[in-house]
């Protein structure tokens, strides 16, 4: 089980802003992958650990079936997301869709301050890759993006991939790199150097690179769904091919 950062060494959590609290901690543990896919998520057990009041759980897991972390089984309960490999499929397609717009996007409009912010994250995720926090850099890999596609000026596409993303099961893939120590390095390493790559092209407002740069990243992360997510590649590559006409050529040129 995950460490509680909005718990006092591990007692009750403190009663400001109770939901808010519980939801965060409960995202957490989802995505950090401490709770497994398809795993049960019992109010009155969560209540009991946490030392709160059944309410905020409840309203906790309300918000997590409504960003699609969870779903809600009829006279049952509630479940972390168990996802089909059809639906990881159709949420990988239209997070590659969102991905390349937003970095086309956010070349155009990023500010000041949003690209230090960008680089800056870059800069965190160095650290935990030198302590192969597996955890800790999947965290900052969902803040770099989540980042990119706030700084494309288009709130609606901001919440949008927000909702996408949470349908995408990348911690499973994360997951694994914490059973697969000969691979967790070479693999993080290559992911961040991809990071670092989209952000320059981000900043330098190249912005024709920058979109390829993001599909090149997304098909490399479609590449990891088939390896550790069990994802069937045939099924993959028929959905791209659909798509094709609607994602930047690979070529040499920029217009950004």
């Amino acid at each position: 089980m995950v460490s509680d950062p909005w718990s006092e060494e591990g007692g009750p959590l403190e009663k400001k802003s109770l939901k808010s609290e519980v939801f965060e901690l409960l995202r957490t543990r989802i995505v950090s992958g401490a709770y497994a896919l398809g795993e049960w998520l019992r109010q009155e057990e969560i209540a009991d650990e946490l030392g709160v009041s059944a309410t905020p759980v409840r309203e906790a897991l309300d918000q997590l079936v409504a960003e699609g972390l969870a779903e809600r089984i009829p006279y049952r309960g509630v479940r972390v997301v168990q996802l089909t490999a059809d639906e990881i499929v159709d949420a990988y397609v239209f997070r590659l869709l969102l991905e390349v717009t937003a970095a086309r996007l956010s070349a155009y409009n990023v500010s000041v301050e949003q690209a230090e912010a960008l680089r800056g994250i870059l800069r965190e995720t160095e650290q935990h890759l030198e302590l192969e926090d597996v955890s800790g850099y999947q965290h900052l890999n969902r803040q770099l993006h989540q980042g990119i596609a706030a700084a494309s000026g288009n709130k609606l596409l901001a919440r949008l991939y927000k909702l996408v993303a949470n349908r995408f099961p990348d911690w499973m893939m994360y997951g694994d790199l914490l059973d697969q120590p000969e691979l967790r390095r070479s693999a993080l390493e290559k992911d961040l150097q991809e990071h670092r790559t989209l952000v320059a092209l981000i900043t330098s407002h190249k912005a024709d690179a920058a979109s390829r740069q993001a599909m090149e990243h997304m098909q490399s992360v479609g590449k990891e769904l088939v390896a550790w997510a069990g994802v069937p590649e045939r099924m993959l590559r028929e959905k791209e091919r659909e798509i094709h006409a609607l994602l930047p050529e690979s070529h040499d040129s920029e217009n950004g």
